[in-house]
């Protein structure tokens, strides 16, 4: 099941005569490319639906032309020629995930993925036409053929919960617990034992009563990536929760889609594989926990995770660097007046207990001088505006 049923890529203003995709723009991702770093040396595999008439993709071109692809397999028509596929289907989703994790187009100056320089394994697992549970075996097939071909980072923007064609293949809720589905368990348990990231799509239900992130999104091991808005950083509607029950939290982290989190995953996914371009010595953990810590919120939430990633910062942290938090935290009681530079229309403030989420709140406004209210029950509550973020701890 993807994520998303179609895509389309959206730039940002020009940087230095180059136009990056609005997602880099929001993760910094130009001073990865100021780092020279692509990915280089760096094996990634995407495993999605598929990859229809990616070798015609202008953003694909020259991943083609320098022979960065070292392996293909659609388990769903093994016979079937490379490339090909419906677009009814969907089969151009495996396609635009790629473009987001290496795509550049030449003739437009245009870049939408930070990996242009990496060596990609490419699995067709999935069937826009029907949902399956032998899908999520196809997809384990893969990630094992993967392993054994030294992938160091996969891309998974699939996820299985309520929309099986049989419906009682279904997944319920509670089953979303890190250990229930043969998928979630098969990322963690490849995950560890070859020291792979896996880099997951967190769901687009979060406007759905489903809400939460769906299988293999739950797995811990997983590096799990929701979607925020551009300007203020908060979520997206669409963009799946993660459940209370867990004892971590999901998703980890979080970049900007319009579109749905099959396309921010990939987006981080790009950037992992740079950092591991950067230190080839790099463990899973150590990348996942570089890119985690680099996000912009000093506490996670299981909206939104740890919040946006940069890449600047997360080079910092993979060499060593330990982050600095100035002037982000305060203590109130009851309320806290805070003072913006200038004024925001849109705030938004989640109150919590812990890291789980008691209630959002957004609040509109032309002031820049505003009362944040303390909710009921919440222990503390994170303030998002365009530009910047504040964490407040509520004392007793």
């Amino acid at each position: 099941m993807r994520w998303l049923k179609l895509a389309f890529l959206f730039l940002s203003a020009p940087l230095f005569g180059q136009q990056l995709g609005f997602a880099l723009e929001q993760i910094n991702g130009q001073a990865v490319i100021d780092a020279r770093l692509t990915g280089k040396g760096v094996k990634i595999g995407i495993i999605d639906g598929g990859f229809l008439k990616a070798d015609k993709s202008e953003s694909l071109k020259s991943l083609f032309e320098n022979g960065q692809i070292a392996g293909y397999k659609d388990y769903l028509n093994p016979e079937a020629k490379p490339y090909s596929g419906s677009a009814g289907f969907d089969d151009s989703h495996g396609t635009e995930v790629w473009e987001l994790i290496a795509g550049y187009n030449e003739s437009k100056d245009v870049q939408y993925g930070l990996a242009t320089g990496a060596t990609f394994y490419l699995a067709r697992t999935d069937h826009g036409g029907y949902e399956r549970r032998q899908e999520e075996e196809f997809a384990i097939e893969a990630m094992e053929w993967m392993a054994e071909e030294g992938v160091q980072i996969i891309n998974i923007s699939l996820g299985y919960n309520f929309g099986f064609s049989d419906k009682r293949e279904n997944y319920q809720p509670t089953q979303m617990d890190g250990k229930s589905t043969i998928l979630t368990r098969a990322v963690d348990r490849i995950s560890k034992e070859y020291g792979i990231l896996i880099v997951v799509a967190a769901g687009n239900d979060g406007n759905h009563r489903w809400q939460i992130v769906g299988s293999p999104g739950d797995a811990e091991s997983a590096l799990t990536v929701g979607a925020t808005k551009f300007k203020v950083w908060d979520e997206m509607k669409y963009s799946s929760k993660g459940p209370e029950w867990l004892d971590y939290v999901k998703p980890e982290i979080s970049c900007y889609s319009s579109l749905g989190t099959s396309f921010s995953a990939p987006v981080i996914t790009g950037l992992a594989a740079c950092l591991l371009e950067k230190d080839s010595t790099a463990t899973a953990d150590q990348l996942r926990s570089a890119i985690i810590n680099s996000g912009n919120l000093i506490y996670p939430n299981n909206y939104i995770g740890q919040g946006v990633p940069n890449g600047e910062t997360a080079m910092l942290i993979l060499e060593g660097n330990e982050m600095l938090w100035e002037d982000v935290e305060r203590k109130a009681k009851k309320n806290l007046i805070i003072e913006l530079d200038k004024p925001s229309i849109y705030i938004t403030v989640y109150h919590k207990v812990g890291w789980k989420v008691l209630k959002k709140e957004t609040i509109r406004t032309s002031e820049s001088r505003i009362k944040i209210k303390r909710r009921e029950d919440a222990t503390s509550s994170t303030v998002i505006w365009e530009g910047g973020s504040l964490e407040i701890v509520w004392k007793e």
